[in-house]
């Protein structure tokens, strides 16, 4: 008997000693990779009208212009200039800046209605036109729609600002009549203040005598 006892209190402090041996430190994880540096990329993307456009990217370190649609510079830190222009695939900009695109507005689109000299009258080309501005109002579901009224030269000015006013007035009055609110309609007149075609005093020049839409 006495040797079970013995035996079995052996057994008991092996167990105990198994239980109370130290237990090897974890091994601690590798630390992440550090993160690659943020960079901010500026992309000159094309006119809408295919006109020529640049960007200038500045910071306290250097300038870098942006001339040709697509191309792109990036820019990691304040102090760190700007990197050469470089193409960037149109995917690649899809990709990248994708949701941004997506969320812009249309690009605004104008039209230009041509008027008979001194008169306030639409020549019968530009009437024409009046169903593809009503389809560019309602597929923009546009609430911004500005009507700038010009002339020529063959009067003094303040006489040409008023006539300028008649045309832009009288091109909201047709719109109104086709269901377009008139709160989303600003006019304006520049008179010959802002020429189309660049001429001397008392000169008629048709394409003057316009009025301006924009509808955005």
């Amino acid at each position: 008997m006495a040797g079970k006892g013995l035996r079995a209190a052996c057994g008991w402090l092996l167990l105990l000693a198994c239980g109370c041996a130290p237990k090897p430190a974890p091994t601690p994880p590798p630390a992440p990779p550090a993160p690659a540096p943020k960079q901010n990329v500026v992309v000159l993307l094309p006119d809408p009208d295919g006109k020529a456009s640049s960007i200038s990217v500045t910071n306290q370190a250097g300038t870098q212009t942006l001339s040709q649609p697509y191309q792109a510079v990036r820019v990691e830190r304040s102090d760190t200039a700007p990197t050469p222009p470089v193409a960037m695939e149109q995917a690649e900009v899809r990709r990248v800046f994708g949701a941004t695109l997506d969320a812009l507005p249309p690009a605004e689109v104008l039209f230009t209605l041509y008027f008979g000299e001194d008169s306030e009258a639409l020549l019968a080309e530009s009437r024409a036109r009046f169903p593809a501005i009503l389809d560019a109002i309602r597929e923009r579901r546009s609430t911004a729609i500005s009507l700038i009224g010009h002339t020529d030269t063959t009067a003094d000015s303040q006489y040409n600002y008023q006539l300028g006013l008649r045309r832009a007035e009288g091109v909201a009055t047709l719109l109104r009549a086709q269901g377009v609110a008139g709160s989303d309609l600003f006019i304006e007149s520049h008179g010959d203040a802002d020429l189309a075609v660049k001429t001397a005093r008392n000169v008629a020049e048709r394409r003057n005598r316009r009025v301006e839409v924009i509808v955005r």
